[in-house]
C-alpha cells in the first residue's frame, strides 16, 4: 500500500531503514547498504510504499542530508594535516580522473557503438564520485588515518573537477549536434559560474561562520548554528544555481582551518547525523530505478566494469607517481567507486542542456542504471578499502592497531 502522507512516510523510512540497517550489520556488511536495500524495497520498482510523488516531495530531506554530508566532509580538510600528503591527493585525483575519462569513453564508444556525443558525456559523468556513502561508512567504521584523510581530499577534488569536465562534454556535444555548430566558450558559462561561484559562497558563509561560532560555548547551540548555515548555503546554492555540495564543503573547510579554538568543532554534528543518514539513505534508495538497471543492463554493465576499472587503476598509478603509501595504491581505487547524489546534479543538468532528446533519455537511463548499482556496490567496496588500510575501529570502539598515523 503506498503511503501518501509526509510525516508517516518519514516514520516508516526512519523504522524500516534503521531495522535494515541493523540487519546488514548482523550480516557483517555496512549499515548504509542495508538503508539503500531497505530503500529499494520501499521503492516503486518492489512494494511502492515509498511512491514516487512522496519521494519528491521529501527532497528537502536528501538535500539537507548530503549538504551536512559535504559539511562534514570540509571540516575534515584541515590545511595543517593535508600539506603532508598534498601532492598524493592531487596527483591521485588528476590521474584517477583521466584514467576514468580514457577507459570509459572508449568503452562506450568502440565496444557499445554509441556516438560521440554519448561517449564523451558518458565519461565525463563517470568521473564523479559520491561523498556520502564514503563518509557513511568511515563514520560507522570510526575509520581515522593517513588514508582516510587522502580519500577525503581526493574526494573534495574529485567533485570539483568533475563539474568542470561535464560542462565542456556537454559543450562539444551541443556542438557536435547542431549542424554547422562549433565549440563555444558561452556554452562554458554555466559550470564555470557553477564552480567560481560555489567556491565563492562558500568562503564567504565560511568567513561569517567562523566568525559567529567565537560567541557560541554550548554544544548543542553549536549545532543549531551549524545545521542553519547548512540550510542556508543549501538555499542559496538553489537560488543561485550553485552546487550545494560544493558550497558547504568550501564552508566547512574555511571553519576547520579559521576557527583555531576548535578546528573540529564540526564534527558536534554526529550527534545527530544517524537518523538524518538512515532518512537520507533509506530514501536514496527509494529513488533507484531497477526497471531501468534491467532495460539498460547491457549498456550499463559496459559503463559500470569500464569506470570501476578506471578509478581504481586511475587511483594506483596516480599513488604509485605520488610515493604514496602501498595500501593508497592498492585501496582507494575501490573507495572511490560509490555514485549517487552527485551524479543525480549531472542528470538534471544534462537534461536541462538536451531536453526532449534521445540523447538525454540514454545517458539518463544509463547513469541511473549505474547509480542503482554502485548505491548498493560502493559502500561494500569503500568498507573492503577501510579494512585492507587497517583503519577500522573494532567492536570496542578503539582502533585497529595496524591503522596509519597521520
Amino acid at each position: 500500500m503506498a503511503i501518501t502522507d509526509q510525516i508517516l512516510g518519514v516514520g516508516v523510512l526512519l523504522i524500516l531503514g534503521y531495522a535494515g540497517g541493523q540487519l546488514a550489520k548482523k550480516a557483517k556488511l555496512p549499515a548504509v547498504a542495508g538503508y539503500c536495500l531497505t530503500g529499494i524495497l520501499l521503492s516503486p520498482s518492489v512494494f511502492n510504499i515509498i511512491p514516487y510523488d512522496l519521494n519528491m516531495e521529501l527532497e528537502a530531506l536528501k538535500v539537507l542530508g548530503l549538504s551536512m554530508i559535504a559539511m562534514i566532509i570540509g571540516g575534515e580538510l584541515n590545511l595543517r594535516v593535508l600539506k603532508k600528503i598534498g601532492k598524493s591527493i592531487v596527483v591521485i585525483t588528476f590521474a584517477q580522473i583521466f584514467t576514468t575519462l580514457l577507459i570509459v569513453f572508449l568503452g562506450m564508444f568502440l565496444l557499445m557503438g554509441k556516438d560521440l556525443s554519448v561517449a564523451l558525456i558518458m565519461a565525463a559523468m563517470a568521473t564523479a564520485t559520491a561523498p556520502a556513502a564514503t563518509l557513511a561508512v568511515m563514520k560507522e567504521y570510526k575509520s581515522k588515518g593517513k588514508f582516510s584523510t587522502t580519500l577525503l581530499g581526493v574526494i573534495a577534488l574529485d567533485d570539483a573537477l568533475c563539474i568542470i569536465l561535464v560542462g565542456f562534454a556537454l559543450a562539444f556535444a551541443k556542438g557536435l549536434m547542431e549542424m554547422g555548430a562549433t565549440f563555444e566558450i558561452a556554452d562554458l558559462a554555466h559550470p564555470a559560474w557553477e564552480l567560481a561561484g560555489s567556491l565563492g559562497l562558500g568562503f564567504f558563509t565560511g568567513l561569517i561562520l567562523s566568525f559567529v561560532l567565537k560567541y557560541i560555548q554550548d554544544k548543542h547551540e553549536t549545532i543549531v548554528i551549524l545545521l542553519a548555515f547548512v540550510l542556508i548555503n543549501s538555499g542559496i546554492s538553489t537560488y543561485l544555481d550553485l552546487s550545494s555540495l560544493l558550497v558547504n564543503m568550501v564552508s566547512g573547510a574555511v571553519v576547520a582551518n579559521l576557527y583555531l579554538k576548535n578546528p573540529v568543532v564540526i564534527n558536534v554534528l554526529d550527534d545527530i547525523d544517524l537518523p538524518i543518514f538512515v532518512i537520507f539513505f533509506t530514501l536514496a534508495g527509494a529513488s533507484l530505478h531497477l526497471d531501468l538497471l534491467l532495460a539498460n543492463w547491457f549498456p550499463a554493465l559496459i559503463y559500470i566494469i569500464t569506470r570501476a576499472l578506471g578509478k581504481i587503476s586511475g587511483c594506483y598509478y596516480g599513488a604509485l607517481i605520488s610515493g604514496a603509501d602501498a595500501v593508497v595504491r592498492k585501496y582507494m581505487g575501490f573507495a572511490m567507486l560509490p555514485k549517487a547524489g552527485v551524479s543525480i546534479g549531472l542528470i538534471l543538468f544534462v537534461q536541462s542542456r538536451f531536453p526532449g532528446t534521445e540523447l538525454a533519455a540514454l545517458v539518463t537511463a544509463i547513469e541511473l542504471a549505474a547509480v542503482t548499482f554502485y548505491e548498493i556496490i560502493g559502500p561494500l567496496a569503500t568498507r573492503y578499502a577501510l579494512m585492507g588500510a587497517g583503519e577500522v575501529s573494532i567492536s570496542t570502539g578503539k582502533l585497529d592497531s595496524h591503522k596509519m598515523q597521520t
